[in-house]
């Protein structure tokens, strides 16, 4: 049996498994738990319908990809340095790309979220693709976190993204920017 709290949930296991109208589904229960991601440069949890997908790319600016099987959605996190100093210019310069890659822009917006300015952009690729992109720009570091859906995008998906990007905390930078080069920390 789940115990819903206000700011968490227990899962009691001396109850009966006998199903009563009270008690949560085990879809539920499985989009409750939570499993957490620190690479000492940023952590963040992700419900525990999304598995770890690995990446057969050798890519240095990719933190983790995670898959959720149900719809087979994808969510890319990744931090690379970056040279633009500021969230305006940084959205400028990816919409400018994104156009000129063909990609239909259909939102992009600044918003945000406790002490950073988050800009999210959601765009559609010639192939189909749904990408929803959020991007933190902090100490010369760019953070992305994006999801790619086709033709699927639901609520629960988007939801479950969404929750992964409220826990998403910056623990230090992972790259030092200086001119044109970069170090990683």
């Amino acid at each position: 049996m789940v115990k819903n709290n206000k700011e968490r949930f227990e899962l009691d296991l001396s109850k009966s498994a006998t199903k009563t109208p009270d008690m949560m589904s085990d879809e539920e229960v499985l989009s409750k738990m939570k499993r957490g991601f620190n690479n000492k440069y940023v952590c963040f949890e992700y419900p525990f319908a999304w598995q770890e997908l690995p990446s057969e790319e050798e890519d240095e600016f990719t933190d983790i990809m995670l898959f959720n099987r149900s719809n087979n959605a994808i969510v890319k996190i990744s931090t690379q340095p970056c040279l633009i100093d500021n969230i305006d210019d940084l959205k400028t310069a990816i919409e400018e790309d994104l156009k000129s890659k063909g990609c239909e822009i259909q939102q992009s917006a600044l918003e945000k979220m406790d002490t950073q300015d988050i800009w999210d952009v959601f765009y559609t690729t010639k192939e189909g693709l749904e990408i929803e992109q959020f991007s933190i720009l902090k100490d010369n570091n760019l953070y992305n976190l994006e999801l790619y859906t086709k033709n699927n995008r639901d609520q629960a998906t988007v939801k479950s993204f969404v929750d992964v990007i409220q826990t998403f905390t910056i623990l230090k930078p992972s790259y030092k920017v200086n001119g044109d080069s970069y170090e990683k920390l």
